[in-house]
């Protein structure tokens, strides 16, 4: 929840800049469950980017979601399909994680718990949200510092990732297919199409690698 605070007040003092009033802050933040996503929509929205590209780029960073869905699926066989429903529908990345360790582990953890804590922290989410909308009204951040919390938090996940050989590649790949789309003009899709080069190119090279090694071992 603390985590939550932090990163919730800076985006909502973006989303305030763009014109959203506390109320609209608030109804945003406790439908929509991906921080990141919130982010990336105020910023290209502030920089002029086009609709249909925002609505692609938030797409793609908000598909991890139906993966986090359903590695936790398994685990809550014995649940209705109202609960599953609830769960999924709310899930979020830190709830998703806690949840998935506490039924992983076998501690008395179900569907009711895993609800709980999702609407704990989203309705903490959206506080967080509207509060830093309400400063942000007074007093003047700029965007520039407002915006590089979401940066920050997404280069600490990338440090912490277990360093592979597809995670670097993946990492390469889309920084460099950023650099190549805003060199060519394309700068409308260069969030999505870095992701989906990104992801693509790290698969080819794993599929290559795994498959040279599977042949030296015969």
């Amino acid at each position: 929840m603390l985590t939550y605070v932090a990163i919730g007040a800076p985006c909502g003092m973006i989303m305030g800049q763009t014109g959203m009033e506390p109320w609209m802050v608030f109804a945003l933040s406790s439908t929509f469950v991906t921080g990141s996503g919130q982010f990336m929509i105020c910023n290209l929205w502030l920089a002029g980017v086009p609709a249909p590209s925002i609505i692609a780029s938030v797409a793609a960073i908000s598909s991890r979601f139906a993966l986090y869905s359903a590695s936790i699926a398994p685990h809550l066989t014995g649940a209705s399909k109202r609960q599953t429903l609830a769960v999924a529908a709310t899930l979020t990345e830190e709830a998703y994680g806690i949840s998935l360790a506490k039924l992983v582990e076998g501690e008395d953890w179900g569907p009711r718990e895993s609800f709980v804590l999702n609407v704990i922290l989203i309705a903490t989410w959206g506080v967080s949200c509207t509060m830093g909308a309400i400063v942000g009204a007074v007093v003047d951040v700029p965007t520039a510092i407002a915006a590089f919390v979401c940066t920050s938090l997404f280069i600490c996940l990338l440090f912490s990732q277990r360093l592979s050989r597809g995670n670097v590649v993946a990492a390469v790949s889309g920084a460099v297919s950023v650099a190549v789309c805003k060199f060519l003009g394309l700068t409308n899709i260069a969030v999505p199409a870095s992701v989906v080069a990104g992801i693509a190119i790290a698969l080819a090279c794993d599929a290559v690698f795994d498959g040279r090694g599977a042949r030296d071992a015969r």
